[in-house]
């Protein structure tokens, strides 16, 4: 999550992550959306999730899949360099906005990765615009509503904001729930290179809260039986932010859909163990 009340500057690409193919800003509805194309082959966007953007997928997992498909990157409404109007957001509206992108580069169907809000806006999708999707992978997410299990109080104040802190420290403490602590203290650099991504392009308190109402409010649980796409649910096993019985019911529920641990992995797993991710990811979708 990247939380910051400032106005959007250029960054600098952190380092390890290549110049895209092509990017920039289109209309799509009512705003306009920055994205970025990688490699070439079938198309599969991955879908960032509650107030983050595009390299917030880190240096690795994009870039190699970019070895074998057409990788599309993109900022959500609120997010990154895509606009950032108040709200208030729906899920919904933003599944529109993915679609509505893909019809402005020309994409009829594509591979669908969504991880954490990212994947909500995925099954959302899947229901609303089936012919549009062709495999689904859903990592760290839930389909709301009534089965949905929420974290305990302790880890949920870590979806609000934090004005004691400063940017750079308030990402920090966040990594507290997006990583196991062993991996924190094995990986400081990795932690902090992923801060740094995150601060290249950091979103309003405004937009953040906005997308997090969106979050709060998902419900399509009672839905998840009529998606067809091919489906696979991808979790860590130490994931404490949406603890794994909302990823376990999402499986259960999609007809045929597949189950895949990464044991050790906390919420963000395509950072702390990207291989993992990328051979399950590659596999999968073929």
């Amino acid at each position: 999550m990247d939380l910051i009340d400032v106005p959007l500057v250029k960054a600098a690409l952190p380092a390890g992550i290549r110049e895209p193919n092509s990017a920039g800003r289109v209309p799509v509805g009512d705003i306009e959306m920055y994205y970025e194309i990688h490699g070439q082959g079938e198309p599969l966007l991955l879908i960032m999730g509650l107030g983050g953007h595009s390299l917030d997928w880190g240096w690795i997992v994009p870039q190699k899949l970019a070895d074998w498909y057409e990788v599309i990157l993109f900022d959500n409404r609120g997010a990154g360099r895509s606009d950032q109007p108040a709200g208030p957001f729906a899920i919904e509206q933003m599944a529109r906005d993915t679609v509505g992108l893909m019809d402005i580069l020309g994409i009829d169907r594509a591979h669908v990765f969504g991880g954490s809000m990212g994947g909500m806006i995925a099954l959302q999708m899947a229901m609303e615009y089936p012919k549009r999707v062709d495999k689904l992978v859903l990592g760290a997410t839930t389909a709301g509503g009534k089965s949905r299990t929420f974290p305990p109080p302790e880890i949920q104040k870590y979806f609000y904001p934090r004005p004691d802190l400063s940017a750079h420290d308030y990402l920090l403490w966040t990594g507290a729930v997006c990583y196991p602590q062993e991996f924190i203290d094995a990986h400081p650099d990795t932690v902090e290179k992923k801060i740094q991504a995150n601060l290249a392009y950091p979103c309003t308190i405004v937009a953040y809260m906005a997308q997090l109402e969106a979050f709060t409010k998902f419900d399509v649980d009672q839905r998840l039986n009529t998606i067809r796409a091919p489906t696979m649910v991808l979790i860590g096993t130490r994931d404490v932010l949406i603890p794994l019985p909302n990823s376990i019911r999402i499986a259960h529920v999609i007809p045929g859909a597949q189950i895949r641990e990464i044991e050790g992995a906390g919420h963000i797993f395509w950072i702390s163990h990207p291989e993992e991710t990328l051979s399950i990811l590659t596999d999968f979708l073929g």
